[in-house]
């Protein structure tokens, strides 16, 4: 039977350190504001613990939350969680079967690669209006996982580690969510991924992964803003890139409704773009095929083509929108090139041709230029 378990330094609480020495299964606990220092091996096995603060960092438990191996639920609301060292904020070990939900809260890492969440063992990590600061979340190669992120974010900028690492087996679903850094999966990964109005700065893909993306955008204004490799399958609807989309050995990708800065795929890549808008430079090389239908594509001042088409590239448009803003078509080596073209800001553009390329174009006039 659970019991209410009032914590603090009033007269009808018992403090701190007796209320963890009398912990059971399904206990309450309510923490007035304050500082709770946590002993260093002390495990959390079916408890509830709640601040009752105004505010998350009212009450602040000061260490590392490590759930027992035998822990089936933790439950952890309104409060502040801060390791006073480099280890993990919360811990959920390799042999555990259990649920971590936070609500409201705010955990705080130590500012190092060490993540301030690690998930590991078989684990639903439920994160509802809380905030992951100087620390990346982290679900590991043992991990049979599902992720649920919703109303929360993870400040973690690093240029090596990934404010949100997903690898090991299971599902992610992020909603109204922010993530200051970059989101990776990894070569063992085996994940579903879903990116729901959110917002992050930048994604890394491999392994076996698939990914919806919805009504999402990604910050960065690098060439890889979003990266994509090896045998993963994206889907993306109404989303925006402020920099570029790189795809890489075998992905297969579909983009609709969508807005992007660049778009680069070598290697074996297939792409389906629908209703979507380049906006500055795309470029397709060795086997890649992308088929295109009412896709916009514009060219920006820094790049000499605004659409390139190298080795054995295959592209296949239907009611294009070709606005060159100055720069060339290049369809080059043994690259094919068939499409319609609906509309164009020029009266004809110029088509770099190499010798066996293939270019069928029409619906607007264009001139070639040997090289």
């Amino acid at each position: 039977m659970s019991r209410l378990v009032n914590v603090g330094a009033g007269g009808g609480e018992i403090s701190w350190h007796e209320a963890l020495k009398d912990l059971r299964a399904d206990d309450v606990l309510l923490l007035e504001p304050g500082f709770y220092e946590l002993p260093a091996k002390t495990l959390f096995s079916n408890i509830t613990i709640k601040g009752t603060g105004s505010l998350p960092e009212d009450t602040t438990i000061l260490g590392c939350v490590n759930l027992a191996t035998d822990s089936q639920f933790v439950n952890l609301e309104n409060l502040c969680i801060n390791t006073n060292n480099d280890s993990n904020s919360l811990y959920v070990p390799a042999e555990a079967n259990t649920y971590l939900t936070l609500r409201n809260c705010v955990i705080k890492g130590f500012g190092t690669d060490t993540a301030a969440v690690a998930i590991n063992g078989k684990a639903t990590l439920e994160l509802y209006s809380t905030v992951i600061l100087n620390g990346s979340v982290s679900i590991y190669a043992d991990a049979d996982f599902r992720l649920e992120m919703n109303d929360s974010s993870i400040e973690h900028v690093s240029e090596e580690f990934g404010a949100l690492a997903i690898e090991g087996h299971g599902t992610a679903i992020i909603n109204n969510s922010r993530v200051y850094g970059s989101i990776d999966t990894f070569t063992k990964t085996n994940a579903e991924v879903d990116l729901n109005n959110s917002i992050a700065d930048s994604m890394l893909l491999q392994g076996q992964v698939w990914l919806n993306m919805l009504n999402s955008k990604l910050l960065s204004t690098d060439d890889t803003c979003m990266y994509i490799t090896e045998e993963t399958w994206v889907n993306i609807v109404g989303s925006n890139f402020n920099g570029g989309i790189y795809l890489d050995q075998k992905p297969h990708v579909i983009v609709q409704n969508c807005q992007i800065n660049r778009l680069i795929a070598v290697n074996d890549a297939v792409i389906t773009l629908s209703n979507s808008v380049i906006i500055n430079h795309a470029d397709f090389q060795d086997h890649v095929k992308c088929t295109a239908r009412r896709a916009t594509f514009n060219g920006g001042a820094d790049y000499q083509y605004f659409l390139a088409l190298g080795d054995y590239a295959l592209l296949e448009g239907h009611d294009l929108i070709l606005n060159s803003n100055g720069a060339d078509l290049a369809v080059k080596d043994q690259a094919q090139m068939r499409a319609s073209v609906i509309a164009s800001s020029d009266s004809s553009i110029t088509v770099e041709c190499g010798q066996k390329a293939d270019i069928r174009l029409l619906g607007m006039k264009w001139t070639t230029k040997k090289k």
